[in-house]
């Protein structure tokens, strides 16, 4: 049974249900962009087949507590927690400044429904790919924040989607919106956690609106289970002088790949966008990447870093994308991948599409391994061998993962890596308490 014949029985739109008219849109065009092939360039070096077969089930039944594993959820007082696709009871919405407005999807949908229609409508256009229109018509978890003109949350806010082993091939199709009203400011930590024995199928869609001179702080951190799949969206319109930094950071699932992609919508507007993937044995993590200039006056920065151990593979593809009225525009793009094993593969692709001439653009990207001067001196004081290798790679790392202001995710990342035992990192690097 395909994914569509599965997900047309347990989505069957009710035509008396809010928006039922768009989700049956979104459906329809889902099927008629059909599943994405390596024949297709955003896809050459990920192949779907295998990874999406079975019978794949929505759980209404009361969720599950929170994996005892699960990092993160005491890190902030504001936070929002899903589990297997369903608000988890336990969790008390919390308490937020004035001039911040945070709604489940389920309460928008019941509450507000036309508040969504324009952004269901353009991303169920006919641009739109085969996953995000899957996710407008499937979405049913997530959550809708709205900060109004000069409200600053302090705080971060974490708003986690947790998947545990008794919910057997679960899809699930979170959706998060955020609306940066003008002059104000937002760090949302977004985790995608798995159990190891999860089996689910996520398709997450972010859109983030930064109004102008806003602030928004993106953290995306996906740790699913060995065996999930993970299939993402970030989407970001960036107003006059906003700005949105979005930082990716994907650990786990058997295949996983999250599509980010931003626009310079006016004048002033910046975007900073850094990554880290690890891949172990078995796994493949691709990252697609897309910046638009559509104005002039605009910055871009992007760094993102790849380690690969194993068999496993990671992809990373960077486009940016000059428009011809976007002159006085500033761009750099890095990509930079370490292989740890002779076994295991990396392939990036960074792109330019410059059409002004009065620019500032560079990118470049490298693959290769530890560097064996270094390791001989190292060893050379006494270090051992195996210790060597390990501050080496931690500190490959170490130039995004200290651009993460918020100390316990930068910690969970030092953990993490540290922790995977095919990527082994120095022992002094202790996980968060």
């Amino acid at each position: 049974m395909s994914i569509l014949q599965t997900l047309a029985r347990e989505f069957a739109p009710d035509p008396s249900a809010p928006l039922a008219d768009l989700r049956a849109h979104a459906y329809a065009r889902a099927r008629q962009r059909g599943v994405p092939t390596p024949r297709d360039e955003a896809w050459k070096y990920t192949d779907l087949r295998g990874h999406l077969d079975g019978e794949y089930v929505v759980t209404a039944d009361p969720p599950h507590g929170a994996p005892a594993t699960a990092p993160l959820l005491d890190s902030t007082p504001h936070r929002l927690v899903f589990i297997d696709g369903v608000l988890a009871p336990d969790v008390a919405a919390p308490a937020l400044p004035p001039g911040v407005r945070l709604r489940t999807l389920a309460a928008v949908l019941a509450a507000d429904p036309a508040s969504l229609r324009a952004l269901m409508a353009r991303h169920a256009s006919e641009d739109a790919d085969f996953f995000t229109a899957l996710n407008m018509a499937c979405a049913r978890a997530g959550v809708v924040i709205e900060l109004a003109a000069g409200c600053q949350l302090e705080t971060p806010l974490l708003v986690a989607f947790l998947h545990t082993s008794a919910a057997e091939q679960l899809f699930s199709a979170p959706l998060v919106v955020v609306n940066a009203g003008a002059n104000s400011q937002l760090t949302l930590i977004e985790l995608h956690y798995g159990e190891a024995a999860a089996t689910n199928l996520a398709t997450p869609l972010t859109d983030l609106t930064a109004g102008a001179g806003s602030v928004i702080e993106h953290y995306r951190v996906q740790l699913e289970g060995a065996a999930a799949v993970h299939i993402g969206s970030v989407q970001a319109t960036i107003e006059r002088d906003a700005r949105v930094g979005s930082h990716s950071f994907a650990f786990g699932g058997k295949l996983a790949r999250v599509e980010i992609c931003a626009k310079l919508a006016a004048p002033g507007a910046s975007v900073v966008l850094n990554g880290l993937f690890a891949v172990a044995a078995g796994q493949h993590i691709d990252h697609q990447t897309r910046i638009e200039h559509e104005a002039p006056h605009t910055t871009s920065v992007e760094l993102y870093k790849g380690l690969a151990a194993g068999d496993g593979r990671g992809v990373f593809r960077g486009q940016i994308i000059v428009r011809p009225n976007a002159q006085k525009t500033s761009s750099r793009q890095a990509s930079h991948n370490l292989l740890l094993s002779p076994f295991a593969e990396i392939d990036t692709k960074p792109e330019l599409e410059i059409y002004a001439d009065d620019v500032a653009c560079a990118h470049g990207a490298t693959v290769g391994q530890l560097d064996d001067a270094a390791l001989f001196y190292l060893c050379s004081r006494g270090i051992p061998a195996a210790e060597a290798h390990a501050l080496l790679t931690f500190g490959f790392t170490q130039e995004v993962v200290e651009q993460v202001a918020f100390e316990p995710l930068r910690r969970l990342l030092a953990a993490r890596l540290a922790g995977s035992a095919d990527i082994p990192l120095p022992e002094r690097i202790e996980p968060a308490p």
